[in-house]
């Protein structure tokens, strides 16, 4: 079974853990042939965490597991934190397929979605 972890970085602040939970449920609804489950998870200051879904997922049943790092640039929780996570996983769960996505701002098309919010 596919799963997808959409990872954010996590907010004290509860409202912007929720607009991730809103956006990873929009998410979900245009996915449902690609994978059976969908969820989020953060790196710090909120729950549930990357480390602790990967494990809930794995239970649930899944054998493969797309992460998709929900963040601009490339600082430490993607360079470090987020690939040693995965890796640590990977040698848990074996027989698991982990993979790791570019992170939004590393995608082509974000520069025509801020042309297309600016300029509309």
């Amino acid at each position: 079974m596919k799963a997808l972890i959409i990872a954010a970085h996590g907010s004290r602040k509860k409202e912007s853990n929720l607009e991730i939970a809103s956006l990873v449920e929009r998410v979900s609804k245009k996915v449902t042939g690609s994978f059976k489950m969908v969820d989020h998870a953060f790196l710090q200051f909120a729950e549930p965490l990357l480390e602790k879904k990967m494990g809930e997922l794995v239970q649930k049943g899944a054998t493969k597991i797309v992460i998709f790092p929900f963040f601009i640039a490339g600082g430490s929780h993607i360079l470090v934190d987020i690939p040693e996570l995965v890796k640590k996983a990977q040698l848990i769960y074996p027989h698991v397929e982990f993979k790791l996505t570019r992170y939004l701002g590393k995608i082509e098309a974000i520069e025509n979605i801020i042309i297309h919010e600016v300029v509309s």
